[in-house]
């Protein structure tokens, strides 16, 4: 049930002899490049042989190879938001909370992904252009072009936090 793409990554890292590595995995198929590149990008990082490492290692070795990050769905953040909604009312979360940060999670309530519980349901709502990485609470996966890379594709692991991927524009000088 997984893809040619997961596949040939997941072969190279049972070359290594590798487990733990699903970070290294998402960030090879987000961006595009070998298995060994990126392993390397997070080992600069700080990632230890067959140990995970943190996603701001991962939007740091992205960003080192023109790749950024954005944040559409963070659902503890919602949860929190929610807890102070339910606590006072709107008035004590935004007395918690910036109003921007309010602003925010009314963004993130209206994007489509943000209605994907969980991985298996995800695949309902994935948009068919765009790459995206997704973390789950212990996992992290690569969504391109609509389809799910990763052995969890019709597991139920809940879903945490959705980032768009994307090259950084480069600034032309003339």
């Amino acid at each position: 049930m997984t893809t040619k793409l997961f596949e040939k990554v997941k072969k190279r890292s049972i070359k290594w002899g590798e487990s733990n590595d699903c970070t290294v995995k998402a960030l090879a198929i987000a961006t595009d490049i070998p298995y060994e590149q990126a392993h390397g990008l997070l080992a600069l990082r700080g990632r230890c042989y067959r140990k995970g490492t943190s996603m701001s290692n991962i939007f740091d070795a992205m960003k080192s190879i023109g790749w950024t990050a954005t944040t559409i769905v963070d659902k503890p953040m919602v949860e929190r938001h929610e807890r102070w909604t339910g606590i006072g009312g709107m008035k004590m979360a935004n007395y918690y909370m910036k109003e921007s940060d309010t602003r925010l999670i009314q963004k993130m309530q209206k994007q489509k992904l943000f209605n994907a519980k969980t991985i298996k349901t995800l695949a309902d709502y994935i948009p068919s252009r765009g790459i995206f990485l997704v973390e789950t609470a212990s996992h992290v996966l690569c969504v391109r072009a609509g389809k799910i890379h990763d052995w969890t594709k019709n597991r139920r692991h809940r879903i945490t936090q959705i980032h768009r991927i994307s090259r950084i524009k480069q600034e032309t000088t003339e």
